[in-house]
């Protein structure tokens, strides 16, 4: 069969790039190298803003309905309980086989293989798997933080969070905490997950992340079980983030469209995926150029969430001060899609200069 476009990787990204062309009418083949339904190891939470992203029947995948944030900073806590859903637990192995099933559904076929390589060949591009080639007429890689078709393509990932994962007994329910203070740039959580819990860290700086997990899960009584490990690529604004060229596009992970704050992925590779589609019905014959147009907000959103990454985890003692007194509140807003990153970064920067004019002269007080 000719294809016009291959989609190489399975997961959100991928199989929204999928669903979205599918949709416009382009005959797309999606590469997974692994059986779905698969293990990921994610802590799989997504903001209230992502099911408006999502294809309809979804509801059923949404383990855990998040209510109350819990933010900890050395001993001390605040607990904030939202009027309204603001987050929401899915397990990846299913949500994921959703998203595939969703993209096959528009019109995409399946092909269990691995990618290889790919060259021009004439106007297409011949991509080279482990179940043959294919003449297409555009690449799109989905292929995660370690992505063959970012590579070919040139690409390095310089900025990383280091990650650590264990699921275990516990009841949240509705609760998640997230605690500052253990680690440099970065938290620890511990979501619910199910009738259980998830637990990790990620941070951007060398530490001895099994130590400090293993250090809190005995200090709260919570069962440790031998972490899995991860990296997720970040970008904090548009020169990180990898969009591809010509007419091979980089989606999700493999393009770094993580969010540097929260570390949330899912939201913005749904997002990416229906601006990759658009991008390449709208401009088919160099859609790289329309898709950096219509990637400009999502680029601003992750500029802003690093400008606010990058103060609260240098000063991570008013960051959970402002937290407290009205940063939470404004964050619920944000995962519900009723505020961006950049009004959070201008409505919250006066309050934290006086904080830390405050911290750093305490006569300042008098």
């Amino acid at each position: 069969m000719n294809w016009d476009a291959l989609v190489v990787g399975g997961g959100p990204a991928g199989s929204s790039s999928a669903y979205h062309l599918s949709r416009l009418g382009f005959r797309v083949l999606l590469l997974e190298k692994k059986p779905l339904p698969r293990f990921k190891l994610c802590a799989g939470c997504l903001s209230a803003r992502t099911l408006r992203l999502l294809p309809s029947g979804y509801e059923d995948l949404l383990l855990n309905r998040i209510r109350v944030g819990r933010l900890a900073f050395r001993g001390e806590e605040h607990r904030l309980e939202a009027k309204e859903e603001i987050a929401y637990i899915v397990d990846r192995k299913d949500f994921d086989h959703f998203l595939v099933l969703k993209a096959l559904e528009s019109g995409a076929e399946l092909l269990r293989g691995e990618f290889l390589a790919f060259q021009k060949e004439g106007a297409r591009y011949r991509v080279y798997t482990t179940h043959g080639s294919f003449l297409v007429d555009y690449l799109v890689g989905a292929d995660g933080m370690r992505s063959r078709v970012a590579r070919l393509l040139g690409y390095k990932k310089k900025k990383l969070f280091k990650s650590l994962e264990f699921f275990t007994e516990g009841d949240l329910r509705y609760e998640v905490l997230i605690e500052l203070g253990l680690i440099r740039n970065g938290y620890l959580w511990l979501f619910p997950h199910g009738d259980g819990v998830s637990m990790g860290l990620a941070s951007t700086h060398r530490e001895d992340l099994f130590k400090i997990l293993f250090e809190y899960s005995k200090a709260k009584g919570i069962r440790f079980k031998h972490p899995l490990g991860w990296h997720i690529p970040y970008a904090e604004g548009e020169k990180d983030i990898h969009i591809g060229k010509e007419r091979v596009l980089l989606v999700g992970d493999a393009a770094n469209m993580t969010d540097p704050l929260l570390g949330e992925g899912i939201y913005y590779a749904l997002w990416a995926g229906s601006l990759l589609a658009s991008s390449i019905e709208k401009e088919p014959s160099n859609p790289t150029v329309g898709y950096k147009k219509l990637l400009k907000p999502l680029a601003e959103e992750l500029h802003y969430a690093g400008k606010i990454a990058r103060l609260a985890y240098s000063f991570q003692g008013i960051a959970y001060n402002m937290g407290k007194s009205f940063a939470l509140k404004s964050f619920y807003e944000l995962l519900l899609g009723r505020k961006s990153y950049k009004e959070l970064y201008k409505g919250g920067l006066f309050s934290f200069l006086k904080d830390l004019l405050l911290e750093k002269l305490p006569f300042t007080r008098l």
